[in-house]
């Protein structure tokens, strides 16, 4: 049959409804994920209640707010489901099909004085913003992800000619390593992209910005 708008997920759904009656306590498993608290509707006792207020819910764990006795007529309506909107699992391989971002996405940075061997974290941050207070060495790091990418700024302090060398891990253009700005407070960028598992691949660093 013909339709407006986007495909239905599913053809023909109707509203589902759960019995929670003689339960107790405030916390409930719900049988439909639901993505946020808006897609359920929570009566007690008759009486509905307010999402995010009296109740939070997402994926299949519901939490109220205050407890509930078993002997309280409790009840869950998925509107949601019967709109059709779509909780994908959490190991679930998203494609561009299915995300839409509404604001730029924004990867986690770092930003420390360093000196010394030095071990960048590639799990807990994908950009680093490094201010070299002695020469450095970029210790082989071990948290590295095939496919990850990002930068790092490189700031001298203020006595400057902070030197960078490399653990066998890092990889540069020729094998000629990096050479860094020798100005005091000089900022430099350098692009980095992991190729494999031990193979990180710095770009050319980009000079002097100011």
């Amino acid at each position: 049959m013909p339709y407006l708008g986007n495909e239905p997920a599913v053809a023909y759904t109707t509203v589902s409804y759960q019995d929670l009656t003689g339960g107790s306590g405030t916390s409930f498993t719900l049988d439909h994920p639901v993505a946020n608290s808006n897609e359920i509707e929570v009566f007690v006792n008759n009486v509905r209640q307010e999402p995010s207020v009296a109740y939070n819910a997402i994926g299949t764990s519901m939490t109220m707010t205050g407890s509930v006795t078993a002997t309280d007529d409790f009840y869950v309506v998925f509107q949601g489901k019967a709109q059709q909107t779509i909780v994908p699992a959490l190991d679930s391989n998203l494609s561009v099909a299915r995300l839409t971002l509404s604001k730029s996405v924004q990867g986690t940075t770092q930003t420390a004085s360093i000196s010394g061997s030095t071990t960048l974290d590639f799990d807990s941050f994908q950009n680093f913003v490094l201010t070299f207070t002695d020469n450095v060495t970029f210790a082989n790091p071990t948290t590295e992800a095939i496919g990850q990418s990002g930068f790092l700024t490189i700031i001298q302090d203020g006595t400057g000619s902070r030197t960078l060398s490399l653990g066998t891990d890092y990889e540069t253009p020729a094998s000629g390593g990096i050479t860094l700005s020798t100005a005091a407070n000089a900022r430099d960028l350098v692009p980095y992209a992991v190729s494999a598992t031990g193979s990180i691949l710095l770009g050319s660093p980009l000079l002097a910005f100011g």
